[in-house]
């Protein structure tokens, strides 16, 4: 198989995939967007913390002559 036939069926199974999250009641789609809006909450302070920590470390030198 070449390459071509790889990308086309790459494409066929992503349109597909998107064809079925189309056909899903709005209800379905709610929910999930409430269960990653709560998971987005959850990690708020885990990822200001990490935030927080990688700019209190980098530290940028500049050699001069």
């Amino acid at each position: 198989m070449n390459k071509e036939d790889e990308v086309a069926k790459l494409y066929r199974q992503m349109e597909d995939r998107r064809k079925l999250r189309a056909k899903r009641p709005i209800s379905e789609k709610l929910a999930v967007a409430e269960r990653l809006r709560d998971l987005q909450k959850a990690l708020a302070p885990i990822r200001a913390a990490n935030k927080k920590r990688v700019t209190d470390d980098v530290e940028i030198r500049i050699k001069t002559r």
